[in-house]
């Protein structure tokens, strides 16, 4: 019985692929590729550019979350203009803002400018990450709609992972060439930056300038792919002539719908989530580097790592959908990574030298993996909660709430969870309680009506 049904839904997905618009499929696959190539961008910006703040601008690392929630805000306003000038125009727009402002953070000292610059070429990143819910849930057939939501998520974090991987050992090695020094001497250093005076110190910040410029310039090729995307208004809002304003009474009627039962309880959801995994995430290179010591070139193999787990979660994915359900897919995945957290709470108590790295390593690779094991499911379920025309609108709703919840996080961990080292390892303990609490609280109020949301909604698709 089982064998026959996987062989129907396999003769299923093949007919869908026989069948896409070639318009479609072609957008789908030109923005595969510009995913990639912010996949990579992303590898320097989650890693290598972290430290590089740190060291010009440790305030923006202090307040990191407050700034997060700057860049929410500005991502929802930017996804908004998705309705009016389509797909198109607004991926040309982002890799000029992105190369512009992560360059200007490597010409000045001020950090003010800084920040500014970091917080616009942050949201034009933002941005494309949802992008894909939007173009996916237009241009994708449901029948390989989850399928294709993994794929797109894993072609961007296995450029993220090679570019993290290469953007740390790039860093140590121009450093060693601006030092005059062998990679290894230049590794050893780098596992203590905070003792780096003078030239030295000149020398480590400037190796990462130049991998952030290199970097900044790699988002042109985003820019060159978006050229050839063929959009219509169709694909982006149901009225075709946006001159045709609706009515008073039609707005309020629409917007409406983006406040019922489904919509709020899954942004409390993801804001739950949210604050717990702000007060660490962002801090995972400082907290390896800075608070247990490990060289920087070991700390970049530990993200790569860490990414590569993201990876081969995604690839679960659709498995776990078809088996759990999507709200039991999304909230057990939630659930059993607190137990993997409490233990990196305690690190320090792990040991010292190679056996740190590779525990600590390992809980985070298990983690990521675990943590990420759902996002193609949740990424589907957040689009199809609403119609299309109000699914920018959605999208920026969840932006704002998120900003809501940076600044909480921001403010919690400027003025009061970060002013000592211990701070790092208690981010820990606490996300741990707000992912057990988050994840029981959507099993119970979610699971029963809605946990086979997908499975309906392609079902709907396919009636029509």
């Amino acid at each position: 019985m089982r064998k026959a049904k996987n062989k129907r839904d396999k003769i299923e997905e093949e007919e869908a692929i026989k069948n896409w618009d070639p318009r479609y499929k072609r957008n789908v696959i030109l923005y595969l590729c510009i995913y990639g190539v912010m996949g990579a961008v992303t590898g320097i910006t989650n890693d290598a550019s972290l430290s590089y703040y740190s060291l010009v601008a440790p305030h923006l690392i202090s307040a990191l979350n407050l700034f997060e929630a700057m860049v929410s805000i500005l991502i929802s306003i930017l996804i908004l203009s998705v309705h009016n000038m389509g797909y198109r125009k607004v991926l040309l727009a982002l890799p000029p803002l992105t190369a512009v402002f992560m360059i200007l953070t490597t010409l000045t000292t001020n950090q003010p400018i800084i920040i500014i610059s970091y917080i616009l070429s942050s949201s034009a990143i933002g941005v494309y990450d949802l992008m894909y819910p939007l173009m996916w849930t237009s241009y994708v057939p449901s029948k390989i709609r989850t399928k294709m939501f993994t794929v797109v998520m894993v072609i961007n974090l296995v450029t993220e992972s090679i570019m993290m991987f290469i953007g740390g050992k790039a860093v140590v090695y121009i450093f060693s060439k601006l030092q005059g020094i062998s990679y290894r001497a230049a590794s050893n250093l780098s596992a203590q930056p905070d003792a780096m005076k003078g030239v030295m110190l000149a020398n480590y910040t400037n190796a990462y300038k130049w991998v952030i410029i290199i970097t900044a310039l790699i988002t042109f090729i985003a820019f060159a792919l978006a050229l050839f995307i063929k959009d219509k208004p169709v694909d982006y809002r149901s009225t075709e002539d946006k001159s045709a304003k609706p009515s008073m009474q039609e707005k309020m009627a629409t917007y409406k719908k983006l406040v019922n039962y489904k919509t709020v309880v899954w942004v409390l959801y993801i804001c739950a989530v949210q604050l717990g995994a702000g007060l660490f995430i962002q801090y995972v290179p400082i907290y390896l580097n800075n608070i247990l010591h490990i060289p920087r070139g070991i700390t970049s193999t530990i993200n790569t790592l860490q990414t590569v787990a993201i990876f081969v979660g995604y690839f679960f994915a659709p498995y776990l959908a078809k088996k759990l359900g999507s709200i039991m897919t999304i909230a057990i995945s939630t659930i059993i990574c607190a137990p993997l957290m409490l233990v990196m709470a305690n690190a320090k108590m792990l040991g010292t030298g190679a056996v740190l790295f590779g525990v600590v390593g390992t809980i985070l690779f298990f983690h990521s993996g675990l943590a990420n094991a759902s996002m193609p499911v949740q990424q589907e379920v957040q689009m199809i909660l609403v119609d299309k025309d109000l699914r920018p609108a959605f999208s920026a709703v969840i932006e704002v709430a998120l900003s809501v919840v940076g600044v909480i996080d921001g403010l919690f961990t400027e003025f009061y969870l970060l002013k000592t080292q211990q701070g790092y390892a208690n981010a820990y303990i606490i996300a741990a309680a707000l992912y057990i609490v988050s994840g029981i609280v959507l099993i119970i109020v979610f699971a029963k009506k809605y946990n086979r949301i997908l499975r309906d909604s392609h079902a709907s698709e396919e009636a029509k």
